[in-house]
């Protein structure tokens, strides 16, 4: 647990390049299950879970969860624990990401930029929401809350892009844009919708005949899909 809080403190220290934040009270609550403050860490499940509530009832989507402090506007679920604390977490898990880069963020998400983005590598994430409903608690893939305007359909369900931000200038954007998940394209969120279209800010929508009440909580779980075949140790 030592090395466990060690790491947790050097690892804020380094993302947010400024004197590190209180941290979160870290426990194992049972064998490889982990509670860091408000995030839960199955390293055998390889889960990692942490309440948000449900932000929007209709409307056009470009962020599928954001902080308080993001694009709420545009993004289906808010949580308020901090982006540097689920990176952490992440890692823990052994997620990669495609390497935080360190040249400069894109001046503007606009159109032009998205055709002509890189595609963002990182591990496979799969995402899912849980939450009461009455005396029931229900569990569905993230993907079940979207609606693709273009198909007329529920979002597909499939795995995320865990790309894990980027670190420009001594910011690491998730923490500092509040974003976790993104439908269209942006590196600075930790995780990216990998799917067709995401290079279009017309497409995504809410799944108004799916989602619970607006703030509804919920419970949001990120599960890490190990490679199938992993590089060897050198």
């Amino acid at each position: 647990m030592k090395r466990l809080a060690a790491l947790f403190f050097l690892t804020a220290a380094a993302l947010a390049q400024e004197p590190p934040p209180a941290m979160p009270v870290m426990r194992e609550v049972a064998p490889g299950v982990f509670e860091i403050g408000r995030l839960r860490l199955d390293q055998k499940a390889l889960t990692l879970t942490f309440p948000g509530t449900l932000n929007m009832k209709a409307g056009l989507l470009e962020y599928l969860l954001v902080t308080p402090r993001g694009s709420t506007h545009e993004s289906l679920l808010v949580s308020d624990v901090s982006p540097n604390d689920v990176h952490f977490a992440m890692l823990l898990l052994g997620a990669k990401g495609g390497g935080e880069t360190t040249g400069a963020a894109p001046a503007q998400l606009d159109g032009q930029y998205l055709k002509t983005a890189p595609k963002l590598k990182g591990d496979t994430v799969l995402i899912s929401v849980k939450w009461h409903d009455g005396n029931t608690d229900k569990t569905v893939p993230v993907e079940d809350w979207l609606f693709n305007e273009v198909t007329k359909k529920p979002v597909e369900h499939g795995p995320w892009t865990y790309n894990g931000s980027l670190l420009i200038e001594g910011r690491f954007l998730a923490q500092t844009e509040g974003a976790f998940a993104a439908l269209v394209t942006n590196p600075s969120a930790l995780l990216n919708n990998p799917r067709k279209g995401s290079d279009n800010d017309q497409m995504w929508g809410v799944n108004e005949k799916a989602v619970p009440p607006v703030n509804t909580p919920v419970e949001i779980i990120f599960k890490l899909i190990p490679p199938a075949n992993p590089a060897p140790k050198p």
